[in-house]
């Protein structure tokens, strides 16, 4: 069952995750993005939820990851006011009953911590409302040691920063062991 995080509480334990904030006032915008060792965009040949779930799952375990942290950079609620009154595909419905069921809902703007094991359900849902909601475009997903970041494109694609040198090596050695592809993004690192 995916457990949520106070965005107070988030912010101070998990200081790696981008913030991005707007000042109004000054009409400026401000940006957080911790200082990374590499930088990769990958993608399948051919993207599904359901390969993208089972893809990114493989890649988890392989790098030996045990839990998953997920914050917005935006300090806003996880499903927005209009996608909670969305009633017109399937696969939104099942996503917001499950986001709903656990409590993510609302006015919840905190982190979500997930197992390994909760990946195969909770990203599915995930990626729905990112491919669905033009708003949940900032979430970024770490892991306990902070050592990674990765954010899920609405293209599917997948954004990787690895923040030490032990995880720019182990992300490269674990991704030729995926079906993930490098999306050749000009100004990225290679995988190969």
């Amino acid at each position: 069952m995916p457990i949520k995080i106070s965005r107070d509480i988030a912010l101070i334990k998990y200081r790696v995750l981008p913030l991005h904030a707007f000042d109004q006032k000054n009409d400026e915008d401000f940006y957080f993005l911790p200082d990374y060792f590499s930088f990769h965009w990958i993608a399948l040949e051919k993207t599904t939820n359901k390969r993208l779930t089972k893809e990114f799952h493989k890649l988890i375990k392989l790098l030996e990851i045990k839990e998953l942290i997920i914050l917005g950079q935006i300090n806003k609620r996880w499903i927005s006011k209009l996608t909670g009154k969305r009633k017109d595909f399937k696969s939104i419905i099942k996503a917001l009953e499950y986001f709903n069921k656990n409590k993510i809902n609302k006015k919840f703007n905190g982190a979500v911590k997930i197992s390994t094991e909760e990946i195969n359900t909770f990203i599915p849902r995930f990626y729905t409302i990112t491919e669905c909601d033009g708003g949940f475009f900032d979430f970024y997903i770490t892991n306990e040691m902070q050592n990674v970041l990765f954010h899920i494109h609405y293209s599917g694609r997948i954004k990787i920063l690895t923040l030490d040198k032990e995880m720019k090596e182990k992300i490269k050695i674990t991704l030729s062991k995926t079906k993930f592809i490098d999306s050749l993004r000009e100004g990225t690192d290679s995988i190969k």
